[in-house]
Order: C-alpha cells, then structure tokens, then sequence
C-alpha cells in the first residue's frame, strides 16, 4: 500500500473541500485484496492527526472495490462506490487487465449481505457498461440490507467523472449531507430500466467478452436497444467481429441517434461517445467502405475537431479490426468495459 506523490485525481477533487483526506492507491495488479493492514495502519495514523470523529470510504472503479471491502470489514464509516467490481479478473472487466480470474478475491456483495447493520453503502452504476450493469443486476436482484443504497444511472463504467462534469459531484462531497439520488435525478441521470433488461445486457456482455458472441447477437432487435446506448454498440461491435459491417453501421447510426436525441446522453463523457465513431470508421474500413468511411470521418471531425486522430488524413489508422478474424474479447471494451476511463 502507497500513498502516492504528488497530486492526482481525487486529491484534486477533494482540495477544494476542508475534509481531512487520505488517498491510498493500491498497486494495480493486487486491487487490494492484499493490503488490510497497511490500510489499517494508514487509517490510525490519519485519523490520530486529524481528529475525526466521522470517516467516509470513497472510491471509483478500483478504488471503489478498496472503498467496499474496506468499509464493509471495518464497519464504521458510510461508503461510496462508483462502478465497483465484484467479481475480479473475470474477462471484460478493467482488473481482467491485470490479473487472471480470481475466485477467492473477496466479494463485496457478498460481504454486504452477510453485515445488514452498519453506516449506509452507497453503490453507484453507469448501466451503459455491461459490467458496471451486472454489478447494478446482482443489487436490484439480490437480497440487501436496508442501509444499502444501490443507484442505477443513465451513464457509461465512468459516472463519477459524468456526475462532476455536472457538478453533482462537488455538491456531494461539500459536507456529504445532501441525497445523492436526489442530486442526479434532478438532472435526469436515474434509470429506471427493469432488473431483467440490465441483467440481459449484462449477460451478453460477459459472454462476447468471453469470446462467446451469440448472446449479443441475438439481442439486435431487442426494443431494450432503444433505452441503452451501451447494449446497442454491444450488438454492433458482436456484428463487426462476425463481419456484418453494414448492420454494424445501421445500429451503431441508431443509436448515436437516440444520443444525439437525449440532452442526458449528450452529456455522457467525450472519451465513451467517441468510441462509437472509432468503431464506426473500423468497420467502414474493415468493410473498405472508403467513401462511408471518409463521410463519418468528417463528421466525426466535426464533432470532436480537438481529436488528433479524426484529424489525420491517414485514412486507415484508426483502430480497424482484422475482417477475417472473430471479434477478440477486447473488441468489446467499447460497451463492456473501461478502457482506463475509471480510478
């Protein structure tokens, strides 16, 4: 267990605040199932100098999974968890990247479940991801104690840079009193899609990123397609790796169209929307489709005209997929996973 130097992305959220704050950042490839003691110690000592009578557990992504597990075994602090994992190593998931499928790593889950009392358990997911949606399928589904707090969002694996990009974020944290479920359904951001709709899309996921791509495929004309973007650019990217690249384009055209037709989705962060372009020039490529692919290039230009790689004239360089090959389980990282988008 480090604490880092120097500043970096919660440090800078949380400076403008007067919480006493420690940042721990466990090494990536532990994901700290291995650091309870040095976080313990680190506890003791912050809490010694500061004084505090009150302590809080926060965490996107990996850090989410620290903040659950931490929380969760020492019992006296409230939690919040954006996009946590439960099940680590498992193909599609951002800790997939760094270690193999872990079946002893502590489930937080599990771990909340079996402790029903205790400081409230906020759980955040952004439902346009497939793994941020099993996470979301397992709380709507499964048995939780009443102080958990599961929030289900119209937003991709990174909804805590979503929510501080509408300043929801820095309301929350100015003196964590205020609902976080009210904050975002004031802006539209709550989902209220039924429990076997996100668990569908979470299936599918898993199941392309596994290599196995039929379950997404059979999901094309599925009307949950016309709620969430995430499971529409799934059913696409599952279309390119079986070579359908023109349907691959028809739903990857509709579904930048239900974005395009919601202020909410409008606002999703630029690195995730802009992945739906990156695929749709891929598969024009791949489909050697030059002039459709000069045409969504110049929109895509359009769009994002800081984007040095719209930008370029070289007109094959942008992440193509092989058209012989099946769609490797990355492929899908677009719907199903980070792509180091998260803490």
């Amino acid at each position: 267990m480090r604490v880092p130097p120097g500043r970096f992305g919660l440090e800078r959220l949380f400076a403008q605040t007067r919480h006493a704050c420690l940042f721990l950042n466990g090494p990536d490839a532990d994901w700290y199932r291995s650091c309870d003691d040095a976080v313990d110690r680190a506890i003791a000592l912050a809490c010694d100098r500061s004084s505090a009578h009150r302590i809080l557990y926060y965490g996107a992504s990996k850090g989410a999974y620290g903040a659950l597990v931490t929380g969760l075994r020492r019992g006296d602090g409230e939690i919040h968890a954006f996009g946590p994992e439960f099940r680590l190593g498992r193909p599609g998931t951002q800790s997939g990247q760094v270690m193999g499928e872990d079946p002893d790593a502590r489930d937080p889950l599990s771990m909340l479940q079996e402790t029903r009392d205790g400081p409230a358990v906020h759980l955040l997911f952004g439902i346009f991801d497939a793994v941020d949606a099993e996470g979301a399928a397992r709380c709507l589904q499964g048995d939780l104690p009443a102080r958990a707090r599961p929030l289900t969002l119209r937003s991709s694996h990174a909804s805590h840079d979503h929510l501080y990009s509408l300043n929801i974020i820095r309301k929350l944290i100015t003196r964590f009193d205020r609902g976080l479920g009210t904050l975002c359904a004031e802006r539209g951001l709550v989902a209220d899609h039924a429990a076997g709709d996100i668990a569908r899309f979470a299936e599918a996921g898993a199941a392309l990123a596994a290599g196995r791509p039929d379950a997404a495929l059979a999901l094309e004309s599925d009307p949950y397609t016309a709620c969430n973007p995430g499971l529409g650019i799934l059913v696409a990217e599952a279309l390119i790796g079986a070579g359908d690249f023109d349907r691959a384009e028809s739903r990857l055209a509709a579904t930048q169209a239900l974005i395009d037709g919601d202020p909410v989705l409008g606002s999703l962060p630029k690195r995730w929307r802009k992945h739906l372009w990156r695929s749709r020039l891929s598969a024009r490529r791949a489909a050697d489709d030059a002039q459709g692919y000069a045409r969504l290039r110049e929109e895509a230009r359009s769009r994002y005209p800081e984007d040095e790689a719209f930008a370029r004239d070289d007109a094959y360089s942008i992440d193509a997929p092989d058209r012989k090959a099946a769609a490797p389980p990355g492929l899908s990282r677009l719907a199903t996973a980070r792509a180091r988008d998260g803490r």
